[in-house]
């Protein structure tokens, strides 16, 4: 008798055990650690509700890399998907390898704040012609293309398109956060980290057109980029005949830039585009 309520006993605890441990097992499929340590789920967006809410994901995600391309309206709609793919594919040959400098001169004269010029000059050598990268993306026409129309503070209608793209390697583990609010990092908060990794937000204003903004945002986060890789400075004081001087200050970063990837864009209501970025620097 004893025996027999001991092998029932047994059987219950092992199928107890076997539902706890499917139950443990269900859940960290729908979940994934965050940058922070903090277990979050997340959920695609649809391209509209990303483009309602002026927040555009993208990164390595899900062991792949979402890349959002982006065309200005054109006559045929192939056009636009073409030209979107260029757009991402120019990124791919940005994540496969960037050479590239970033000089700053500043010029001050002895009228002080009305007597000064500054001037910058970017020079990004992608590694890679991004043409082999085009037909490697992909992307599904029903979900991934969302075609904006014009408002008050886009002038222009655009096409963004999501690519996916699978390189080479593993890919680190990114769990973006969902939201429809101004995202924290815009202002330089809560910037998530990677080991090994730079982690740094672009910024460009309103251009004619928002794909030549975000592009202009995605060249102002690899100078940042850039600029972390170690300077060269140089000071110089000019005389201009023996009673007034100006002084000259120049700083020069050079670097390289591997796995560049474009974690997300924030469109200000003012047309200016906000990006976060990462990669690996080294001189």
């Amino acid at each position: 008798m004893f025996k027999k309520f001991f092998l029932m006993l047994l059987v219950v605890v092992v199928f107890m055990s076997c539902g706890i441990l499917s139950g443990v097992n269900n859940r960290s499929n729908e979940q994934s650690t965050g940058n922070n340590g903090q277990s979050i789920r997340y959920v695609e967006q649809s391209m509209q509700d990303q483009y309602d809410a002026k927040r555009w994901i993208s990164g390595p995600i899900g062991g792949q890399l979402i890349i959002i391309g982006v065309s200005g309206r054109l006559s045929k709609p192939d056009d636009e998907i073409e030209a979107a793919k260029k757009d991402a594919a120019e990124k791919v040959a940005m994540y496969h390898g960037i050479s590239g400098s970033y000089e700053v001169v500043n010029v001050s004269g002895p009228s002080g704040f009305f007597d000064f010029s500054h001037d910058a000059t970017l020079d990004l050598r992608p590694d890679h012609n991004y043409e082999q990268y085009v037909e490697l993306l992909t992307f599904d026409p029903e979900k991934d293309v969302f075609r904006g129309q014009a408002t008050m503070f886009f002038g222009e209608a655009a096409t963004f398109v999501r690519f996916k793209y699978n390189p080479s390697g593993s890919l680190i583990n990114y769990s973006p956060e969902n939201g429809t609010s101004r995202p924290s990092w815009v202002n330089g908060a809560n910037l998530p980290h990677f080991e090994g990794y730079t982690t740094v937000v672009g910024f460009a204003g309103k251009r004619y057109t928002l794909r030549e903004t975000i592009y202009k945002s995605c060249e102002s986060a690899a100078a940042t980029l850039i600029s972390t890789a170690p300077t060269t400075g140089d000071i110089k004081d000019i005389d201009v005949v023996g009673y007034s001087s100006s002084t000259t200050i120049k700083f020069r970063s050079e670097g390289t830039l591997s796995n560049f990837q474009i974690l997300g864009h924030w469109i200000d209501q003012n047309g200016a585009v906000s990006t976060l970025a990462i990669a690996r620097v080294s001189k």
